[in-house]
């Protein structure tokens, strides 16, 4: 029976291939393992299925688990993006960006991120920056030509 079950996990691998999902590798990872407990218990055919079972409910949750939370970071990561090119305001002064104190702070939407200066200048609180780009969570800013610095 092990053969059987060794047989399906690799369909579902070789049926993944085409086009990655999650829920095949759900059923392969829970054939493989059903497979190898086949193999070590091979009169247990009733109990076979169950565990088959068992094994894909647990990859189940673990994969929505760690989706919801990827998921959550692009969405997050999305929106971010679609900050660049968009005017803020500078809240704290920006400083030098090789300076100790280089990163400060604009507000955009009514949400506050920390910035930094993309050409290395400083920039005093009240003027209005382009947003140009972003590492992890702080904004890369340039001031805009009419305004105060």
């Amino acid at each position: 029976m092990y053969i059987i079950w060794t047989i399906f996990g690799i369909l579902f691998l070789v049926w993944d291939l085409k086009k990655t999902n999650p829920y095949k590798l759900v059923c392969a990872s829970s054939c493989m393992f059903c497979a190898i407990y086949a193999y070590k218990m091979p009169q247990d055919l009733i109990f076979q299925p169950i565990v088959f079972l068992g094994l894909f409910l647990v990859f189940m949750i673990l994969i929505k688990t760690i989706f919801k939370k990827e998921l959550k970071e692009n969405l997050k990561e999305k929106k971010l993006k679609e900050y660049i090119g968009k005017t803020a305001i500078v809240k704290k002064d920006i400083g030098k960006t090789l300076s100790i104190d280089g990163l400060g702070q604009i507000k955009f939407n009514n949400e506050l991120w920390s910035a930094k200066s993309v050409d290395d200048k400083e920039i005093k609180a009240g003027a209005s920056v382009e947003i140009v780009s972003k590492e992890n969570k702080i904004m890369n800013v340039k001031v805009i030509n009419n305004a105060k610095n």
